[in-house]
């Protein structure tokens, strides 16, 4: 059984053209482009009448000119999305670079606290803790520069230019509290 064409209005010529040029979005979010063939029968217009108004208007390459532009407008899109992920992420490490930093202080003001009401208690911060306590403070504030965007290279230059002078003033302390503890009676420190 043959059906019968419908006439090409002017009208029609353009919903087709609409749908071959920009195709439809699916319920997946994917765009699906259809072929002249499958758009000539599905709305009953000769195939030929149809190629030749697609050949004369240039849809094929309106159809790659409005890929292109929705190819770019989705990496736009995401591109976007990326930098709001990014800056979330940043914010979420620096609250936690604050925290973090922030229960180091917390934990050295209270050996302070605990060295200045009773220096003899045992309860005290070994060199070794404080050590790790520098090191969580460091790492905290590395964590802290990157979620700013900052570089950590030059923290490293100033860290190794720095190393000797704290590492002698480490001990130089240490030398002070085992004096102390000397004087006192104590025994050695470990």
């Amino acid at each position: 059984m043959t059906t019968k064409n419908k006439k090409l209005t002017l009208e029609l010529a353009e919903t087709i053209r609409n749908k071959f040029v920009q195709g439809i979005e699916t319920e997946g979010g994917e765009r699906k482009y259809f072929t002249i063939d499958a758009l000539a029968i599905e709305y009953s217009v000769a195939k030929s009448t149809l190629y030749k108004w697609a050949q004369k208007e240039s849809w094929k390459t309106q159809q790659d000119r409005f890929h292109k532009e929705y190819l770019q407008k989705l990496d736009k899109e995401r591109q976007e999305q990326l930098v709001e992920e990014s800056k979330s992420f940043d914010s979420t490490a620096l609250r936690l670079a604050k925290i973090l930093m922030n229960e180091v202080g917390m934990l050295l003001n209270e050996n302070n606290q605990k060295r200045a009401n009773n220096p003899n208690d045992e309860e005290k911060f070994t060199p070794q803790m404080v050590q790790q306590l520098g090191n969580a403070a460091l790492q905290a504030q590395k964590l802290g520069k990157l979620a700013l965007g900052e570089s950590t290279e030059n923290m490293k230059l100033n860290a190794e230019i720095t190393d000797t002078d704290a590492f002698r003033e480490a001990m130089e302390l240490l030398d002070e509290v085992a004096r102390a503890k000397s004087e006192s009676g104590d025994t050695a420190i470990h």
